[in-house]
């Protein structure tokens, strides 16, 4: 099926935002500090800027640790995956354009007096199929030291902010969507997936508005009280 683009003027006026857990200004919930692969292993590097980077290609196992809570969206501190619960799935199932391939992850261990793994939700990794590119200079990038050999930039130069622009015509529309070449880890949305968090009072999302200047001390809009 054929993608009809969004008009420069549509992606200018929507309301865009990065999100991503907020376990670091939420320390109530508990998040994953190691994974068990379950699935065939990926890697991936370059000889010649020495980057390299391995994670599990589907299911994974977490450890858990700390917190009294189990969280909707799980902090990852092993590799930043975008991991959920059921109750984030049931939410996007009843909007459209929620476009992604899901994979099981499993807690299998528990570090926590207050928690238990018979109370884990079921969880799910997160991969987005929505695409965009990033503009890098209107977003204040500088590439540093562009690898010639495998056309990545290891080290990107930017201010203390997280703003990011889009080039115009390269949002294919979805709700959820990354630039997979520059930004692969990073996850950006519409306001529809803020409202949906709202609405279905999903806990430890941290939404941040994409084309604000943001800094790292900055904890996200306090979507559970409407704001935007």
């Amino acid at each position: 099926m054929e993608t009809t683009h969004p008009s420069k003027t549509n992606m200018e006026q929507a309301n865009f935002y990065v999100f991503r857990n907020n376990s670091s200004y939420k320390d109530i919930y508990t998040w994953a500090i190691s994974i068990i692969p379950e699935s065939e292993m990926i890697e991936e590097g370059c000889d010649e800027c020495e980057s390299y980077s391995e994670y599990p290609s589907g299911s994974f196992g977490v450890v858990c640790e700390g917190g009294s809570q189990y969280p909707d969206i799980l902090g990852c501190g092993a590799y930043p995956f975008l991991i959920v619960s059921e109750s984030v799935i049931f939410a996007w199932s009843t909007a459209s354009k929620f476009e992604y391939h899901a994979f099981p992850v499993t807690v299998r261990e528990v570090r926590s007096r207050s928690l238990h793994i018979k109370d884990a939700p079921k969880y799910f990794r997160i991969e987005i199929d929505g695409r965009c590119n990033i503009d890098l200079e209107a977003s204040g990038f500088e590439i540093v030291t562009p690898c010639p050999a495998c056309g990545i930039a290891p080290k990107m130069r930017k201010g203390l902010d997280y703003t990011f622009f889009m080039t115009p015509n390269s949002w294919d529309g979805s709700s959820m969507f990354r630039d997979i070449s520059l930004f692969p880890l990073v996850s950006f949305c519409t306001e529809s997936l803020v409202d949906l968090a709202q609405r279905y009072k999903l806990t430890n999302f941290h939404f941040a508005p994409m084309q604000k200047q943001n800094p790292p001390s900055y904890k996200g809009i306090d979507y559970a009280k409407g704001e935007r």
